[in-house]
């Protein structure tokens, strides 16, 4: 599903720690913040450059303007046979060995198998192009640490980087949104209280649009092997797995499951330092759809306590 342009999200959806308090938080503010970095994660940090990933050469998505594409992407080029869309996917038995250490995921001998490399650059490409988003979400998320499991489902919009919604259907009246200053959280199925947190380019952009965030580190930050094909709504994907080089690192393990035909990422598993495991499926997508900026407007139900009082959203 890559879809989410370069921030999906979410985060995932929107997975992070962004919720994090100041020092100077009182006890019950210390409370908030735990209860909330267990269902979500530690607040993350901004990524380290990497020489091999040339950040400097990316351009996030600025409003109505995706970064130019890498070459492979570029229709109409020449590309090499395994780099173009369905040719990555070919027959060779000699390609069922992993990376040393890694489990053994790979179809057996003689199977079809994927040039991950070549796939992961293929949507990562499609996903940076991906100016807007609309689909149906359903969320997973298995804790160990509170012994519980949540799910949920609703629409999914995105705008660029750092525009983000996710309404819930179930459980009713939860949403994650990201207004373009700021992330808001309100989940009254678990707590009269609003969590808010100021974008900060690295930091927070980097949680919301989880997906744009594995998908350009995917060949540099981690291994990757192919763990076979499988079949979502309707669209055959091709599931890659990640495993990071270093370690300790956020994610332990991450799952893509990348559509063959447009090379959106269908659906993602994130496993965690604190072992919960975040599942997001994305459905019915509609890619580049027009979406008016005003969904991603947002205004705090009248009497509903804010957390915390001091953060400016422009």
């Amino acid at each position: 599903m890559a879809p989410a342009a370069r921030l999906l999200a979410a985060w995932a959806l929107v997975a992070g720690g962004f919720f994090a308090c100041a020092d100077g938080d009182s006890g019950e503010a210390e409370a908030a913040r735990a209860r909330l970095e267990a269902e979500f994660g530690r607040r993350d940090e901004a990524p380290a450059p990497d020489a091999a990933d040339a950040p400097g050469d990316r351009e996030a998505p600025s409003e109505g303007r995706a970064p130019a594409d890498p070459p492979a992407a570029t229709p109409g080029a020449t590309e090499p046979e395994d780099a173009r869309g369905e040719e990555a996917v070919r027959e060779d038995p000699s390609s069922s060995e992993g990376d040393a250490g890694l489990p053994a995921t790979s179809p057996p001998s003689g199977s079809a198998v994927v040039e991950v490399d070549s796939l992961l650059a293929l949507a990562d490409a499609a996903y940076a192009r991906l100016e807007r988003l609309r689909a149906a979400f359903s969320q997973r998320i298995e804790n160990p640490l509170l012994g519980r499991t949540r799910e949920g489902t609703g629409t999914w919009h995105q705008a660029g980087r750092n525009r983000f919604r996710m309404d819930f259907d179930d459980p009713p009246d939860d949403i994650y949104i990201a207004d373009g200053s700021c992330l808001w959280l309100y989940e009254p199925s678990l707590h009269d209280q609003i969590m808010v947190s100021r974008l900060e380019e690295g930091v927070e952009l980097g949680t919301i649009d989880i997906l744009g965030r594995l998908l350009s580190e995917a060949r540099t930050r981690y291994s990757a092997v192919d763990a076979g094909a499988e079949e979502i709504d309707g669209v055959e994907t091709r599931v890659v797995l990640l495993t990071p080089r270093d370690l300790p690192a956020r994610y332990v393990e991450v799952r893509l499951w990348i559509g063959i035909s447009d090379r959106y990422v269908r659906r993602f598993r994130i496993k965690e330092e604190n072992e919960t495991v975040r599942t997001v499926t994305l459905t019915r997508l509609e890619p580049q759809v027009p979406i008016d900026l005003a969904v991603f407007e947002y205004t705090p139900p009248a009497g509903v306590p804010i957390f915390p009082t001091d953060v400016r959203c422009d």
